[in-house]
């Protein structure tokens, strides 16, 4: 019986986890179809795209006149 009872419990805390899930899904998908907006977003962050017209800038940080190897030298004498 407690057995029953804890496989139950566990069940409710999938469901509710996939309730959630689903739900930020849902919203995810509206967005897509109604706006462009989202659209934009995923082919910017996901696939590198600009508009035409546009400028890309990459800021890489600020030791970027340093070359990476002297850069992780540093890192690597303050630890």
């Amino acid at each position: 019986m407690w057995e029953l009872d804890r496989q139950v419990d566990e069940q409710i805390k999938n469901n509710q986890k996939t309730r959630a899930r689903n739900a930020i899904l849902d919203a995810e998908v509206r967005d897509l179809k109604l706006g462009t907006e989202a659209i934009e977003e995923r082919a910017r962050s996901d696939l590198g795209m600009v508009k035409p017209g546009e400028m890309f800038f990459q800021v890489v940080g600020e030791n970027t006149s340093q070359p990476a190897s002297e850069v992780s030298g540093a890192r690597q004498l303050r630890k």
